[in-house]
């Protein structure tokens, strides 16, 4: 089965949140969403718009861009490569 678009986005969160050791406030704040959505996005539970989904990204992008590159080079569990959150810099 296919990963959902929720899953997608609530790895990044997770993984942001897990090496930058920012919390959720903070976290809300970085990407400009408010807190109660990013506890929904965080969990997979959120549907979040495009351009919310684009702030995330960038902030992740911005401020812990290792996190894409390893996200784009590590293989899935089919063992394709996951290019999903891949930014051109």
């Amino acid at each position: 089965m296919s990963k959902t678009v929720e899953s997608f986005i609530a790895e990044p969160i997770q993984e942001y949140q897990r090496v930058t050791n920012k919390t959720c406030t903070e976290m809300a704040l970085d990407f400009d969403v408010t807190l109660s959505n990013l506890y929904r996005y965080r969990t997979g539970k959120g549907n979040p718009r495009a351009r919310t989904i684009d702030k995330i990204i960038s902030a992740v992008q911005e401020n812990c861009p290792e996190l894409l590159a390893q996200k784009r080079d590590t293989p899935d569990k089919e063992g394709a490569l996951n290019g999903a959150f891949h930014t051109d810099p």
